[in-house]
């Protein structure tokens, strides 16, 4: 699962990473830098419309499907299994058509009570989560609203020492397809998982204090030497 992320990046360099053009950076509603990003926040997605030009803007964390009459479903949709997603209701038509890729910083997983810090090889790189996208409409007089998920798969290698479920990472060899809303996203679910797993298996990872607060501290490793207790 992912719950939690640190989100601290450059746009401009993030646009230039993901071919998304300068007008079609949304700045005004991007996210503010933070440490500590939880659902029904405000996340960044990078997604690509049907004219094939890429947008990145920001996104209300939790996906609430356009069928949906209200915005609280009876279940959490920050995180969406990859195994299942293209059957659930809540997220299948977006799985076939609208996905994104959101990026963080790195992310939290917890073993136990104890949290544990994950990101790339290279701090200079932002980690590039798979992601579903849906909007949603309240009423006729109101304003559409972007929401997302986060797609999680099976943990493997380092990863799966902290926690048996992980975010989908997106290669880059598979962007463009990934982004594509005329591919049926359904094909691509068995490769990504593959892929996305070796990429998993090089991250950098270290115990964290519990995220309280925020800021660049809640990043930093902390060394125990007393044994671990999971509960």
């Amino acid at each position: 699962m992912c719950k939690r992320f640190a989100l601290d990046l450059d746009w401009d360099a993030i646009a230039a990473q993901f071919s998304v053009a300068e007008e079609d950076v949304r700045g005004d509603v991007l996210p503010r830098p933070s440490y500590n990003i939880a659902p029904t926040q405000n996340i960044a997605v990078i997604a690509q419309g049907k004219d094939g030009h890429r947008h990145l803007t920001g996104a209300y964390w939790s996906l609430i499907p356009s069928w949906s009459p209200g915005k609280t479903l009876p279940y959490p949709t920050y995180n969406a299994r990859v195994e299942s997603a293209h059957v659930k209701s809540t997220f299948a038509e977006s799985t076939r058509s609208r996905r994104t890729i959101i990026p963080a910083s790195g992310y939290y997983e917890w073993r136990g009570r104890r949290p544990f810090y994950f990101s790339p090889e290279m701090e200079s790189t932002a980690l590039a989560m798979a992601g579903l996208y849906s909007w949603r409409r309240p009423s006729a007089a109101s304003l559409w609203q972007l929401t997302a998920t986060i797609l999680t798969c099976p943990a493997v290698d380092g990863p799966a020492t902290v926690h048996d479920r992980m975010p989908l990472l997106v290669p880059a060899s598979m962007t463009s397809e990934w982004l594509d809303p005329s591919i049926d996203g359904t094909r691509l679910l068995a490769p990504m998982r593959k892929a996305g797993a070796e990429l998993s298996a090089r991250l950098h990872f270290h115990e964290v204090a519990p995220p309280e607060g925020d800021g660049p501290r809640l990043i930093r490793p902390i060394n125990r030497e007393e044994p671990m207790r999971l509960f």
